[in-house]
């Protein structure tokens, strides 16, 4: 089975994603992270991957769906496997469609207000860790709990960039779950809001 986890930025896809990869027993696959792993394997597809993001360009969707659709035939998957915010417009769902086609597709909903809220309480130690005034804050502010090092927050978690990041969603994004209803994808809409293992719970209930 193939699960699509679709919804805006802040919606909690990699949380959850992680949760329910686990829960289920099978890979959960991101295009970023699965584009870097094709160029460390030095194959042909990912030497002209690296070709393109080297030149500065973006990969293009037909690149980014075949490097899916790749993933998708290793073992690990064979029993299915979760697609993390894929696909994000018109031109890679008609591509989605010509390589694979998902059973599922759980779309994560939060409103926009709630979205800028999680996004902007984000900060981050050099180190990676990850943190959040709202729901994860640290013992002492602007210091990671870790290694007492300094956080700061990312230029795209200001919130005029998350609004614009979220316009894009509404715009591209959103309009595909008809789309998807109509191949015959199973689409079901979660309520994202609340905590994580509130979420986490709704998900499970509908899987099972």
């Amino acid at each position: 089975m193939i699960i699509l986890l679709m919804g805006p930025q802040g919606s909690g896809k990699g949380t959850q994603g992680d949760l329910l990869a686990k829960e289920l027993g099978v890979p959960l696959l991101g295009t970023g992270a699965l584009l870097r792993a094709e160029i460390a394997t030095g194959s042909d597809l990912g030497k002209e991957i690296a070709n393109i993001i080297n030149a500065g360009n973006l990969v293009p969707p037909d690149l980014a769906t075949k490097t899916i659709a790749e993933r998708l035939k290793q073992d690990d998957a064979k029993d299915g496997a979760l697609v993390d915010g894929y696909p994000r417009d018109e031109d890679q769902l008609a591509m989605m469609f010509n390589h694979f086609t998902p059973d599922i597709a759980i779309v994560l909903e939060i409103n926009d207000e709630t979205a800028v809220e999680r996004l902007g309480g984000r900060w981050i130690c050099p180190d990676g860790h990850v943190w959040n005034v709202n729901s994860k804050p640290t013992k002492v502010e602007g210091k990671c709990d870790h290694d007492d090092k300094e956080l700061s927050q990312r230029i795209d978690d200001k919130e005029d960039a998350i609004r614009q990041r979220l316009a894009v969603y509404h715009k591209d994004t959103a309009p595909l779950m008809a789309g998807l209803a109509e191949k015959g994808v199973k689409v079901i809409r979660i309520d994202a809001s609340g905590t994580i293992e509130e979420i986490q719970d709704r998900i499970k209930s509908i899987i099972k």
